[in-house]
């Protein structure tokens, strides 16, 4: 199973239960997950931390 998912001993892994059923994924197969959800709602080259940035260093300016 370990070789099926990528996963080699000693490796961390995440685990959750979803609709009753025991998932486990790498590390990375979760990352890529995380990315593809926030992929549905940020646009392709937009970068929130420039974004994050930009608007702290406005609110500053404000001060």
């Amino acid at each position: 199973m370990r070789r099926e998912l990528g996963i080699n001993a000693g490796d961390t892994v995440m685990v959750d239960i979803d609709h009753g059923e025991l998932r486990v994924r790498s590390i990375a197969k979760a990352i890529e997950h995380a990315r593809a959800i926030l992929r549905r709602y940020v646009p392709e080259g937009v970068g929130l931390a420039d974004e994050l940035i930009a608007d702290r260093r406005a609110e500053a300016e404000r001060e």
